[in-house]
């Protein structure tokens, strides 16, 4: 003898949830179109900072500021466009190298490609001497000066608010606040690999 089984209702059969699928069907009320939209890229191009301290088209920057001068003295053909919004970079980092097809480089990569396609001059050294001297300078600002320039624009309260504006002042408070902050202690975890002690006159 079968033994009878209530009627189950399948998944979603239920009157509230029929209602409730009905009533969200109803939005979004209005599509607007958007405020921005990204315009074509009509070749590669290098997502920075800026404008720079006076408005200029250099970043104000260090690695932006860097990788515009490097790509321009290898005779790369770029454009330059500013984000100000490092999370459109794999990385997290500014700037990016992003070519019409979609491609993205940074860091090492976009190394490579400039090395691969450099028409400059941009490493021709005319003796050992001078390769040592700028070895040495390219040392000398990857520690010395970048750990004078992070302090000064992210530890100096003279200067704090500069670095506000330029890398947090276009968003929205409180939002500036707490990427200040975290931009801030990323700067000092930075400081603190090269130097255990971050004293002022010392930096």
């Amino acid at each position: 003898m079968a033994s009878s089984t209530p009627n189950q209702q399948s998944p979603g059969s239920h009157p509230i949830q029929q209602n409730i699928r009905q009533f969200l069907s109803n939005f979004p009320l209005k599509i607007h179109r958007p405020l921005y939209k990204n315009r074509e890229l009509l070749g590669p191009t290098l997502y920075i900072w800026g404008p720079g301290w006076k408005t200029q088209e250099t970043s104000f920057d260090q690695d932006c500021l860097k990788w515009q001068t490097y790509l321009k003295f290898s005779g790369i053909d770029f454009d330059v466009r500013n984000a100000n919004e490092p999370l459109i970079s794999p990385s997290g980092k500014l700037p990016v190298f992003i070519f019409p097809t979609g491609e993205v480089l940074v860091e090492d990569r976009l190394k490579d490609y400039v090395d691969n396609h450099k028409t400059g001059k941009v490493g021709e050294i005319i003796d050992e001497r001078h390769q040592a001297e700028c070895q040495a300078f390219i040392a000398l600002a990857d520690t010395k000066l970048r750990n004078a320039l992070l302090y000064t624009l992210w530890c100096d309260p003279v200067y704090e608010p500069y670095a506000h504006k330029k890398y947090c002042g276009h968003y929205a408070k409180p939002l500036d606040k707490i990427i200040m902050y975290q931009a801030k202690n990323e700067a000092i975890k930075e400081m603190l690999t090269r130097k255990p002690v971050l004293i002022r006159d010392e930096v």
